[in-house]
């Protein structure tokens, strides 16, 4: 008897599911951004319709809020991809954070 899925999705191949997480991963960071730099709220977020199913994916809990980590993460992330206006807008919402 094959094995049941108890996922809403069918299974994934490997190169699939590695698509999948960047896909989340660069959501997250977006969606970070937005918020931390006001141009979302997480309500409006959560409001939001993707392609992947997941509206509010933030790289960190907003129930807690950021920090000076979240803020230096997301500028090396962005570093990376060459966004630099965005990094220095975080860069300055960093050194007013601290």
């Amino acid at each position: 008897m094959p094995e049941e899925n108890d996922d809403l999705q069918p299974e994934l191949t490997e190169s699939e599911r590695i698509h999948m997480e960047q896909i989340m991963v660069e959501k997250a960071f977006e969606n970070s951004y937005k918020v931390i730099t006001k141009r979302k709220t997480f309500e409006e977020l959560i409001d939001t319709k993707t392609s992947i199913g997941t509206r509010a994916i933030l790289i960190y809990d907003p129930s807690e809020g950021y920090d000076e980590f979240t803020l230096e993460d997301m500028i090396d992330y962005f570093e990376e991809d060459e966004e630099y206006e965005k990094c220095a807008e975080l860069k300055k919402i960093l050194d007013n954070y601290v």
